[in-house]
């Protein structure tokens, strides 16, 4: 049975900010070893380390930063969700999918504006979504026909828009 997002987020996070074992990470979290031994290795051949962002967030310290980490960390898997609703929702018509989209946006816009200074790199994020958000608010207001193909395209532009974005620094 799969696990949900959250489930993995809460392995990933006592591992690398609660600093945890592998094994006491994922006995927190009520999932055996092998699986959050396999969903690391899956997230560093995607280019999420683990072990790598766990010796960042030690070498940086900091409870303020931790905590910033976290909620981001928090915040990513909610936005997540909201985009798996909107996705098997078949029936949610598309001005609702694009008024949840843009509320969503919003949300993590202001979040990570109040993070900006204690994790800059969050900071192109917060750029592309601010724009992501302003087009789904233009869309919306002038174009509202055309909401499910905004959101049809926005989707699969979000496994992308990071890649983007690092490689615009």
């Amino acid at each position: 049975m799969a696990k949900s997002a959250e489930i993995h987020a809460l392995v990933r996070r006592h591992y690398i900010f609660d600093r945890l074992s592998l094994e006491q990470a994922a006995g927190m979290a009520n999932v055996a070893y092998t699986t959050a031994k396999r969903w690391k290795e899956k997230a560093a051949a995607a280019g999420d380390d683990w072990d790598k962002v766990r010796s960042a967030s030690t070498l940086a310290g900091g409870d303020v930063e931790q905590l910033s980490r976290q909620i981001l960390t928090e915040m990513l898997v909610q936005f997540n969700a909201v985009l798996d609703m909107i996705k098997t929702d078949i029936d949610m018509p598309a001005a609702k999918r694009v008024e949840l989209m843009s509320s969503l946006m919003d949300n993590i816009h202001k979040s990570m504006s109040a993070m900006r200074k204690f994790l800059p790199e969050a900071n192109s994020l917060s750029i592309g979504m601010t724009v992501l958000r302003g087009l789904a608010e233009f869309v919306q207001e002038r174009y509202p026909q055309h909401g499910s193909i905004l959101v049809e395209i926005l989707e699969p532009f979000g496994d992308v828009l990071p890649k983007i974005l690092a490689d615009a620094k």
